[in-house]
């Protein structure tokens, strides 16, 4: 099984108890050109941009890691950005490709 490298694509989902909230969270690494090694440690850091609304008003969000097509790749933990500015995920190693056909009788699964 060989580690394989996977260009770091991330969006905060940001979230409160009660209400969706359109909010920006300034996510200083990774940046574009990062790259993250399946297995391995990455870092992803944020500060606030002093726009409305701040960080201490967001609280609590999901986060999660999104190809460049913004598809969920990897759930990743929930953080209070209010309460802390990083954190370290570890890039899944095992992607597949899964092919299925629009004809329910030919399945293509053994």
């Amino acid at each position: 099984m060989s580690v394989f490298k996977t260009l770091v694509s991330l969006a905060l989902l940001v979230s409160t108890r009660l209400a969706l909230v359109q909010a920006a969270v300034y996510v200083t690494n990774p940046v574009q050109s990062t790259v993250c090694n399946g297995g391995q440690s990455c870092q992803v850091e944020w500060v606030d941009d002093g726009q409305s609304p701040l960080l201490s008003d967001i609280g609590e969000c999901t986060v999660g890691l999104y190809n460049g097509e913004m598809l969920l790749v990897q759930s990743l933990s929930s953080v209070n950005v209010a309460d802390t500015h990083s954190f370290s995920f570890t890039v899944r190693v095992f992607h597949f490709i899964f092919i299925a056909s629009l004809i329910t009788e030919h399945n293509c699964t053994a």
